[in-house]
């Protein structure tokens, strides 16, 4: 039987008649699977790391506060250099100079040596900064690893150093011997934290190459594996993202075929979304390729002791999701 011409092909009735409401306990059921995987975890605690940070300053971002530090300690540095100082790509240092520059807290000059090459310093009114921006992000080292034992942060740091300093992983290079002293990025969980997060994304995307997938659209098409339909709220609810957010990721995955749409029977203000054949097939072809990424990032890392990282990750999410706009369905772990 033909399907009527207001339900999008791949949309099956059930899941067009289908209502997400009331979903509470299933949320939390599948929100379990998630929580128990440290790539997801890591991102949670990333989340957490911005809105602590910005709780805490008034003027910058966090990774506006890193290059400031990074310039502090370092003194005038080639751009470059300072990318690899902070692992971050290329476009991405070009991109938080500019807001920093815009602020009148770094200036950027020509080398005299090197005309390709472009030198970073610190402003006076950068260096004033720096002794605020230093006072917060103590706080915010304070207030994340509060949860850890005292006794295990030590080892988490170590942990963390030794993943996210892999110069394996195809992330951007990180060069933390370039720093004159551990502890302006190097034992700061913030940091790494957001470090180990990039290699995770980066072997995601190594992996998977050539199925053109985010970590985040493949968790919704894995999603929509385990129930009939979802609505970009409940979505934005059950898996802790702004709706905008989530907007984007279902209309990516509209586009091509591997979710489809439905205006939801209650409120035709709403759509439900419903993962296709297609995107089904996807997801068995992926799921193996997600699984080997995981185990990458960890090669070097005992399983024990992945397992206990895993039990860091979740006693953080535990005591910080609440500050998080959408803290998502995390209360059961």
């Amino acid at each position: 039987m033909e399907a009527p011409a207001h339900i999008p092909s791949g949309v099956t009735h059930e899941a067009a008649r289908a209502d997400d409401s009331g979903a509470a306990s299933s949320d939390s059921a599948i929100m379990a699977r998630f929580l128990v995987k440290p790539g997801f975890l890591i991102a949670r605690v990333d989340q957490i790391s911005t809105v602590i940070y910005g709780g805490l300053s008034v003027g910058e971002t966090l990774a506006q506060a890193e290059f400031l530090l990074l310039l502090d300690a370092l003194g005038t540095i080639p751009q470059i250099a300072l990318a690899r100082a902070g692992g971050v790509d290329k476009s991405t240092t070009a991109y938080v100079l500019n807001n920093l520059e815009t602020r009148g807290w770094v200036a950027r000059t020509v080398c005299p040596d090197d005309r390709r090459r472009t030198l970073v310093s610190l402003t006076a009114g950068g260096a004033a900064r720096v002794a605020r921006i230093r006072g917060d992000h103590d706080a915010l080292e304070r207030q994340l690893i509060q949860p850890i034992a005292v006794p295990e942060r030590a080892r988490l740091v170590a942990m963390l150093h030794s993943l996210a300093a892999n110069p394996a992983g195809p992330a951007p290079l990180w060069v933390p011997a370039c720093h004159p002293a551990v502890g302006v990025l190097d034992g700061a969980t913030s940091f790494l934290w957001r470090r180990l997060l990039q290699l995770f994304q980066a072997q995601f995307l190594a992996c998977t190459a050539g199925f053109h997938l985010t970590l985040r659209q493949f968790s919704l098409l894995f999603i929509l594996t385990l129930r009939p339909s979802i609505t970009q709220v409940r979505f934005a609810r059950m898996f802790g993202l702004d709706p905008s957010t989530c907007g984007v990721i279902m209309r990516g995955l509209v586009a091509r075929g591997l979710v489809a749409h439905a205006p939801s029977p209650r409120d035709r203000r709403e759509r439900l979304y419903t993962i296709t054949r297609q995107g089904r097939s996807v997801v068995t072809e992926v799921q193996p390729l997600v699984d080997r990424s995981e185990r990458l990032v960890f090669r070097d890392e005992a399983a024990a002791g992945k397992r206990w990282l895993i039990r860091q990750l979740q006693a953080i999410v535990r005591a910080h999701s609440h500050r998080l706009r959408f803290p998502g369905a995390v209360s059961d772990i």
